[in-house]
């Protein structure tokens, strides 16, 4: 195994250099790592020269890092993560006096359905213990190799080598009207008649219904596009629009709002959320439990 450059590092300065990349700032890194500005000052020289590499430029609106250093963010934190791991062999979680923030990201149906019930399971029974919900994005994959992300909650798509995804549940689509909505149950032709409320988290117009019905030569008229599933009770109570929704969502709505659920006129597939994960966490025992409550 070539060790030559590992020798002559002093690894020390490999957590200094994990500081710098998330603060872009030598005074913040220097106060998180209870340091003296001029200290990590000296050792991002020292940096420099360890990877012939400026690192981190000065500029008039702060420190950018240069094209080397965002490449060395996931590697580095991965390598970070596996070497206090690699120390801490007989590491233990136990949730009644653990001090732990767990970070999740998912769109508002995994918000709502899956990681709302945790949180408030989570939060009834540990002091110690907060849950924070970020939006999914393209990035995901990026966060959870760089430790940023602990899981992410959505569809299986594909994904970096070394994301694992653990099925949780599946879901159906159903509609869903105002409680006194003078339509009773739902032809295809009365479903087209109606004016529809379309979530669309990206923001493209079309959707799953549309593609469908574009493929027997039909259209609905989309009333209201939106991005979130929470505008949507408040479009459809008192109103003459329908939705179409994921099953366990609408049925979080009724229970909430004076709104009906009905069964969709046409043939619509059913999915599975799952949750996703970086083989960096498999063996810690906090990751370990925090899957454990989700799967639960």
């Amino acid at each position: 195994m070539p060790t030559t450059r590992l020798r002559e590092a002093d690894l020390d300065l490999l957590v200094v250099l994990d500081a710098l990349l998330d603060e872009e700032h030598v005074g913040h890194a220097a106060q998180r790592m209870g340091l003296t500005p001029s200290a990590v000052s000296r050792a991002l020289g020292r940096l420099r020269l360890l990877f012939d590499d400026e690192l981190l430029v000065r500029t008039g609106h702060g420190m950018l890092p240069t094209a080397r250093a965002k490449a060395l963010r996931g590697p580095l934190r991965r390598w970070l993560l596996d070497a206090d791991r690699l120390l801490q062999p007989n590491a233990s979680f136990d949730p009644e006096t653990a001090q732990r923030s767990f970070r999740v990201a998912t769109a508002d149906y995994g918000a709502l359905v899956i990681v709302e019930p945790l949180f408030h399971e989570v939060v009834r029974s540990y002091d110690g213990i907060d849950v924070d919900v970020s939006p999914f994005d393209a990035a995901a994959d990026h966060a959870l190799e760089a430790g940023e992300v602990d899981l992410v909650i959505g569809p299986r798509r594909p994904s970096a080598v070394g994301v694992i995804w653990s099925e949780i549940f599946a879901d159906d689509f159903v509609c869903v009207v105002w409680r006194d909505h003078p339509v009773k149950r739902l032809t295809m032709a009365r479903y087209l008649e109606l004016p529809h409320v379309l979530v669309a988290p990206t923001g493209r117009p079309g959707g799953l219904v549309d593609d469908i019905l574009a493929a027997q030569g039909l259209r609905r008229r989309v009333a209201l596009r939106t991005p979130a599933f929470l505008s949507v009770p408040g479009a459809l109570v008192g109103g003459p629009c329908i939705t179409t929704l994921p099953r366990r969502i609408a049925e979080l709505f009724a229970s909430q709002h004076p709104l009906r659920i009905l069964e969709a006129p046409l043939a619509l597939p059913a999915f599975t959320m799952c949750c996703g994960w970086h083989e960096v966490h498999r063996h810690d025992p906090a990751h370990q439990w925090l899957r454990q409550r989700l799967l639960a």
